[in-house]
């Protein structure tokens, strides 16, 4: 993965969670629902920059080209897992 590719990932990633936040900000969107959200976004906000960290802290290639195909890993992670939690309430806020 290089830089350019994992910084595409990012923007579709940023572009992904907005639609969710505002998903989020609905009425109707269990407390429980919104505390997942929460703390699954921070864990991943998390990983990506302890990666971003490790990579500061590094000098040789590999490692820094393992951490970038981690960093993508967490990303698309993050893009299925946030796909899913806002189907998961909007299916929940249609059925009410």
């Amino acid at each position: 993965m290089d830089k350019l590719k994992l910084e595409e990932l990012y923007s579709k990633m940023m572009q992904l969670h907005e639609r969710a936040e505002i998903v989020f900000s609905q009425d109707g969107v269990p407390s429980m629902m919104k505390n997942e959200f929460k703390n699954k976004v921070s864990q991943y906000n998390e990983m990506y920059e302890n990666c971003e960290t490790m990579k500061l802290m590094t000098s040789k290639q590999e490692t820094i080209d393992n951490l970038l195909n981690q960093q993508a890993e967490i990303l698309n992670v993050r893009i299925n897992w946030e796909l899913g939690w806002v189907k998961t309430v909007l299916e929940h806020i249609s059925n009410k």
